[in-house]
């Protein structure tokens, strides 16, 4: 565990490895885009980040699908901004950006103990890929129309999904077969999600990417969405060492029937530096997120 007034720091680099559905067959492609999880702590707040992207020169179809979250807590209070690309549903109900490209969704919270305020707005960025998020927050910032959220939080819930999946891996440590049997309460783009735990088990000797573990953890979760009871499925695999960071080794998620995808360690994974490593772009973060705010 990190020693008091230290500060601790880690990171994870992550090969995107995916299965589209074909007819009745499923077509596995090795490495259609990266992500990096880091993870911040000192004595007064942590903070964890997630980028995640495909690359249209990989991927099939040249898809260019990708997605930015941080989540940084403090004593009774949080900040959490997310960007992500949009698709089906959500694209066509966005009728005033159809037209000019691809669209994404950006969002702001600021979480007290009790009341979670919130804003989010869509923009169009054509051609822009998990690798130029400079320019996409440049359209961020000149977005006319933030659609304001407010919340209840619901006692006990963590800021975001990232929090919501290091208690995972906690309890996958230390056993606490009690946490398994209560949901872990979390705030999503102001909709409230309760994460249950199904199941862990130990892994024996496991290669994964060019390391070989002697032994992992494998948790099965179930998601749901207080809102439209809609219920998602995925799998984490860590290290059973309880000194060890609380990042996540792989994760492993169906979001669609036709699209399987799984987040593998890979040290040599050429994938974007985290945005709010950059000063300035955290401080334009920070300023776009308490302008739609307030």
């Amino acid at each position: 565990m990190p020693n008091p007034g230290v500060s601790s720091y880690a990171e994870h680099r992550y090969r995107v490895v995916g299965k589209l559905r074909m007819a009745v067959i499923w077509a596995k492609h090795d490495d259609i885009g990266s992500a990096r999880m880091t993870w911040r702590s000192d004595p007064s707040s942590s903070a964890l980040t997630l980028m995640v992207g495909s690359d249209p020169q990989r991927a099939p179809r040249s898809l260019n699908k990708w997605g930015y979250l941080r989540e940084e807590v403090r004593s009774g209070h949080a900040e959490v901004f997310t960007v992500r690309s949009l698709g089906g549903s959500e694209s066509s109900s966005a009728t005033d950006y159809v037209s000019e490209g691809p669209l994404f969704g950006a969002s702001c919270s600021s979480i007290e103990n009790t009341d979670v305020s919130g804003a989010k707005t869509t923009v169009s960025a054509a051609g822009v890929t998990y690798r130029m998020f400079d320019r996409l927050l440049d359209r961020i910032a000149l977005a006319p129309r933030w659609q304001g959220k407010h919340t209840t939080r619901p006692e006990g819930a963590d800021a975001g999904f990232l929090t919501a999946l290091q208690h995972v891996i906690r309890a996958g440590r230390n056993d606490l077969t009690s946490d398994k049997a209560v949901p872990i309460t979390y705030i999503y783009n102001g909709t409230i999600y309760d994460l249950t735990i199904q199941g862990s088990h130990q892994l024996g000797r496991t290669t994964v990417g060019s390391r070989t573990f002697e032994q992992l953890i494998r948790t099965d979760v179930a998601i749901r969405n207080r809102t439209t009871e809609e219920i998602s499925k995925f799998a984490v695999t860590y290290s059973p060492d309880r000194a060890g960071t609380p990042l996540p080794i792989q994760i492993f998620c169906q979001p669609n029937f036709w699209l399987s995808v799984e987040l593998r360690l890979d040290d040599t994974a050429d994938v974007p530096p985290d945005p709010a490593s950059d000063i300035s772009a955290l401080a334009r973060i920070r300023a776009i997120c308490h302008t739609a705010i307030r």
